[in-house]
């Protein structure tokens, strides 16, 4: 399987990426969801670059970005007549950069006129441009679409559900932001894994857990997604490096995120799926402010996590649910500032007492340095008010 690097001065679109990845490795449309200026168009564009080793040429020739209002006409999408053809060769010829392309992004898709649209889904569904008689194909690898959100009354048109896939862009976290202020802009490296058409045909998933799942979300996603479940399972396998289980559970937060518990609780034993939910509640738990309980709660979930590590074949989903708490009170200090002393003491308690490696060591020691940092910022704030 590839291993594709790519330079990129974002932070955070590791999931962007890997979802762009799977669109590739799959053949699906992808739609990318979020505010202005969170990153959606230059994430496809660093995708692209690194296809091409950053061959600006190479990368101009084969990637098509288009932004949509009210006023675009079909034949932007559909290409128009090249006139010096016609007339010195008399050749009849039409320049469809959206067919030439590679990667195509089309942006604020929503704003697209129901030509237009239509349009868009003969490039979805056929890859191809229809001319009366002559048919155009379309050579995309990756086709995206972009918009802030679904409109509420345009969340039952089928014309999303030609959007398999689909991905929230969020912003940068505060701390993270202001550590960019300190540090100025940087490129990172950022490494995905691009399995081939061949590769996800050949992974096996098991078929057991599979029937489990179609079972689940059957009645959740049209026959046009479930028919193409399969896979995307054996892609977002490989492309996230995942098990069986984990695999089908990334999948329905794609698809069908309304059914998650149901899917995790038909796939997991008694066990994890108990870790899982007291995961789920330890949000609620946090914001609550109730930390004398937080820190009772906490131990007790301490506790299952290293009682899971404990049975074999269940370190790393152990390992992942651990990190999956510890975000937790990373966004809760990142989003509200205060009771850090109270999380100091929380982090703490899971530094000395869980026994589960993290997947994520450098997140926890940044997320202990930030609220260190914190803390000694009030401090030297109390001192400077006194005196």
């Amino acid at each position: 399987m590839e291993k594709r690097q790519i330079k990129t001065k974002l932070v955070g679109k590791e999931s962007v990426f890997n979802i762009l990845a799977l669109s590739e490795a799959t053949g699906l449309p992808v739609l990318l969801l979020g505010e202005p200026g969170v990153g959606k168009t230059q994430s496809l564009l660093d995708y692209a670059a690194a296809k091409y080793q950053y061959n600006k040429e190479a990368v101009r020739k084969n990637t098509f970005v288009i932004e949509l209002d009210e006023g675009t006409k079909t034949s932007e999408i559909k290409g128009r007549v090249n006139m010096k053809s016609l007339l010195e060769d008399k050749e009849y010829k039409i320049d469809a950069p959206i067919a030439d392309a590679k990667f195509l992004l089309i942006n604020e898709v929503d704003k697209g006129t129901s030509g237009v649209r239509n349009t868009l889904l003969s490039v979805m569904r056929e890859k191809a441009l229809f001319y009366g008689d002559t048919i155009k194909k379309c050579k995309w690898e990756v086709m995206a679409g972009s918009c802030n959100v679904i409109p509420n009354d345009e969340l039952e048109n089928p014309f999303w559900d030609r959007f398999v896939l689909t991905e929230k862009v969020v912003r940068v976290g505060l701390d993270v932001m202001k550590a960019m202020w300190k540090t100025g802009e940087s490129i990172q490296d950022v490494e995905i894994t691009v399995p081939t058409k061949a590769e996800v045909k050949a992974c096996v998933v098991d078929p057991k857990l599979m029937g489990k799942f179609l079972a689940v979300i059957y009645t959740a996603a049209s026959d046009r997604t479930v028919y193409q479940v399969p896979m995307i399972v054996q892609a977002t396998k490989l492309v996230y490096g995942l098990d069986d289980s984990q695999a089908i559970i990334k999948v329905c937060e794609l698809i069908a995120p309304d059914k998650l518990g149901d899917v995790a609780s038909k796939l997991e034993t008694k066990r994890e799926n108990n870790v899982r939910s007291l995961v789920g509640q330890y949000d609620a738990i946090i914001s609550a402010n109730n930390w004398a309980y937080t820190q009772l709660f906490t131990t007790q979930l301490i506790d299952e996590l290293n009682d899971l590590n404990k049975t074999a074949g269940y370190g790393e989903k152990a390992s992942n649910l651990k990190d999956t708490m510890i975000k937790v009170i990373g966004d809760y200090v990142k989003g509200y500032g205060q009771h850090t002393a109270e999380c100091a003491a929380i982090v703490e308690v899971i530094d000395s007492k869980c026994t589960v490696n993290s997947s994520d060591v450098t997140y926890f020691q940044d997320l202990k340095r930030s609220i260190a940092d914190n803390i000694a910022g009030n401090i030297a704030s109390v001192q400077k008010h006194n005196a």
